[in-house]
Parts: structure tokens; C-alpha cells; sequence
């Protein structure tokens, strides 16, 4: 009996500190990352919706004096709460194609509405986009080369 509990408390250590390892998130100097893998930053985030994206998959789409179009490859998240990460449900499966814009001249990232540029991301509502966004072109232009 008393090897029984041994075991059994045993293995209940050993599960416990096994799912306290595997986050699905993990802030890094102020970034969350998917896994805490830096090549995943979240890159957006509302009330019930946050998504991943994949800095491997980012390059320039377009270029010309004025702009220039980055494209990247990004999964939704299902969070649980407002807007935390604890909890949510990575949909890896849903990969889909993002884009946004930067204008040359000045360096600032707009959003992309219908293959135009769309409005200014700046504030510090749009703080977790602007760092990954930088971070987006950072990786486009290392992939470019």
C-alpha cells in the first residue's frame, strides 16, 4: 500500500510539472510568443480573437518609391477572457496570408484595407502590432536575401 501511494504521488508530480511546461504562450521581454518560440510573435489581439504570426513566411510583395507591401503567412487564436492568452485555442489549421504596408518616406506601418493602404497604425492600442510588425519586416528583408 504504502509503495502504491509512493507511485501514485509520484506520477502526480510527474504530470503535473509535464502541463505546467507545455504554454501555448509565453511573454518574452514584453513580446508573446506562441510556444516561446521567437519565430511566432502574436501579432494581434481583441476581445476573443488573437492571432500568431509565422516570421519565416514574411516577404516584401511589392515595392516602389512610396510603399512597400509585406506579406506574411498567419493562424487565429480563440482566447478565452478579455483578451488574455491564458487558456486560448491556437487554430493552426487556419493558416491564411496577412499584409500591411509601410510608407518609405517616413518608415510608419499602415493597416492594409482592399490592396490599398488603409489607416496609420500608431498608439499604444496598436503596440503589439507595431512590434510585430518591425519584427515582419526585419524577417522579409533577411528572407530577401
Amino acid at each position: 500500500m504504502r509503495r502504491f501511494i509512493c507511485l501514485l504521488m509520484l506520477l502526480l508530480i510527474m504530470t503535473s510539472s509535464t502541463f505546467a511546461e507545455q504554454k501555448d504562450f509565453v511573454d518574452i521581454d514584453g513580446i508573446t510568443y506562441y510556444h516561446g518560440d521567437p519565430g511566432f510573435p502574436v501579432w494581434s489581439m481583441g476581445n476573443r480573437v488573437g492571432a500568431v504570426a509565422d516570421l519565416s513566411s514574411a516577404y516584401i510583395v511589392e515595392e516602389d518609391e512610396k510603399w512597400r507591401l509585406i506579406g506574411f503567412l498567419s493562424f487565429p487564436v480563440v482566447l478565452r477572457g478579455q483578451g488574455g492568452t491564458e487558456g486560448a485555442i491556437p487554430l493552426e489549421e487556419e493558416w491564411r496570408e496577412c499584409w500591411f504596408w509601410q510608407k518609405l518616406k517616413t518608415g510608419d506601418f499602415f493597416f492594409n484595407r482592399d490592396g490599398r493602404a488603409g489607416n496609420k497604425v500608431e498608439g499604444k492600442a496598436f503596440s503589439r502590432e507595431l512590434t510585430a510588425y518591425q519584427m515582419l519586416l526585419d524577417a522579409a528583408e533577411a528572407n530577401m536575401r
